[in-house]
């Protein structure tokens, strides 16, 4: 507005006009005249010459001014000479065309002092009985603390605005029925809604599971009754689209706008989908890790019941301290091959032909020509992947068969030939083995069952529930086994899958 309001008049109005004034329209009027006095706003009247004719109390009081100012008779510029030219126009318009004019939001001008003020404003022409223009009324509200509450206000409302549209959390007013009244961009990105189906659904809606239902409406219920002033929660959360389950970490408070404003609910969450994957995930290995390490402990145990039986066999059949050593030995070394394969595939199995050939290296003899000896010994049979326990078991049996063949069969010359083959049903879990010996010296069955049937007939029977039948053709030995397979079969090692 200007340096000082253009309503500006004495505390008590006064009729009599001053030399040179335009007759008073106050004259005949006390009633008029005491009313104005007392009015609740700031009144000042002018003549056609912009000189005060009356002004309220309320008016002096606004412009602090004194109650016993003078006023009457004198310019409005001359007592206020700063008033800039924006309001000498406003008085100019209004006295030449007969209009009135107003400002109902509040201007702001500056006073003689720099003081900002507020006013809300209206000015209109008062005419003379015939009906030519005596001059203007100036009414004037001073309205500076109410639009400075606004301004703090809509200040708040835009840093309120802002936190709540950029903040990097997904936030929400959600209602005591649960319904969103408001959600910020980043609470739809989060949820994967959009802001529609948001705004037309209840926090209900969206989380997933008949208990995490239950358990958001009983807190909820608890944060309105201000049973609790606020909770934290993990949820899940379903979304518009299909892109899996969505984790968030939920923040509630009950916020109490007073008055006759009804409570509500500002929710924040946060995105944890990627640490509840982590969390699954570690989950998974460590029972896995628990897993392997039960297992491994199993077969520590059964190794080294093997280990012990083989020794105790070995002593008992076998008088000759040496001898007996030589044997031991050779069986520890066949159930190390196989330990080896194992450690390789982290103790998950390993495949048939893969014990079988370290299980039978040691024993694969040269040719008589010179070409390698893998001729003489032939591994034939499709992919099958065995248990760590059936791995050592077949390692065990491979090895007692191929130090008989070249104790007494055929790999105790130079002519005879060794064939392991097999054959797998994978509907019944089946295996076939046949182990075949040919070219070697001629067969006579023995008299005795030794250690090495007794422990091919064992592991069978205990470790893969199967049996073996042992053939002694004068050609060569022929051991048939059949085994079932505890687990499906896979071509590859679980760990390369």
């Amino acid at each position: 507005m200007t340096a000082r309001s253009p309503t500006e008049t004495q505390d008590a109005p006064q009729t009599a006009p001053e030399v040179g004034a335009a007759p008073s329209p106050l004259a005949a009027s006390p009633s008029v005249t005491t009313a104005l006095k007392h009015a609740p706003m700031g009144i000042a009247i002018f003549d056609d010459q912009m000189r005060y004719l009356a002004a309220s109390r309320q008016y002096l009081t606004d412009q602090n001014m004194s109650p016993d100012t003078p006023l009457l008779g004198r310019r409005h510029y001359d007592v206020f000479p700063e008033i800039p030219q924006f309001w000498r126009d406003k008085h100019a318009q209004v006295l030449a065309e007969g209009v009135e004019l107003r400002d109902d939001e509040g201007e702001r001008y500056v006073d003689r002092n720099g003081d900002v003020h507020w006013v809300r404003w209206s000015m209109a022409p008062w005419r003379h009985d015939d009906g030519r223009i005596g001059g203007l009324v100036l009414y004037t509200e001073m309205v500076t603390k109410a639009v400075e509450a606004k301004h703090r206000l809509q200040a708040a409302e835009a840093r309120y605005r802002a936190v709540f549209d950029q903040a990097a959390m997904g936030v929400a007013r959600v209602s005591g029925s649960g319904r969103f009244l408001e959600v910020n961009d980043q609470f739809c990105a989060i949820t994967r809604h959009d802001r529609e189906t948001l705004l037309a659904s209840t926090f209900m809606d969206i989380v997933r599971g008949e208990d995490t239902v239950t358990a958001v409406v009983t807190q909820g219920q608890a944060l309105f009754a201000g049973e609790i002033d606020t909770y934290t929660v993990e949820r899940r959360v379903a979304g518009d689209r299909d892109d899996g389950v969505v984790w968030v970490h939920v923040t509630a408070s009950r916020v109490d706008p007073g008055g006759d404003a009804r409570p509500y609910l500002v929710v924040i969450i946060s995105d944890i989908t990627a640490r509840k994957q982590v969390e699954a995930e570690q989950q998974h290995y460590q029972g896995q890790l628990r897993l392997l390490i039960n297992e491994l402990n199993h077969r520590v145990k059964n190794t080294l019941a093997t280990v012990q039986s083989m020794a105790s066999q070995t002593l008992k059949n076998e008088p000759h301290p040496l001898v007996a050593f030589e044997k031991f030995e050779s069986r520890l070394m066949g159930l190390s091959q196989v330990h080896d394969v194992l450690t390789r595939e982290s103790w998950h199995g390993a495949g048939l032909c893969d014990v079988a050939e370290r299980a039978l290296a040691p024993f694969t003899p040269p040719s008589p020509d010179g070409e390698p000896g893998c001729k003489r010994l032939v591994i034939d049979g499709p992919p099958v992947w065995l248990a760590p326990g059936g791995a050592l078991t077949m390692a065990l049996i491979f090895h007692e068969l191929a130090t008989n063949a070249l104790k007494y069969g055929a790999l105790s010359n130079n002519d005879g030939k060794v064939v392991l083959s097999w054959t797998y049903d994978a509907d019944t879990r089946d295996l076939a083995l046949t182990w075949t010996e040919t070219g070697g010296p001629p067969v006579v069955p023995p008299t005795r069952r030794g250690f090495g049937s007794r422990l091919i007939e064992r592991s069978l029977r205990g470790e893969l529930k199967g049996a073996a039948t042992m053939d002694y053709r004068p050609e060569g030995l022929v051991c048939a086994m059949r085994a079932t397979l505890s687990e499906a079969v896979e071509g590859v090692s679980p760990l390369g899958g």
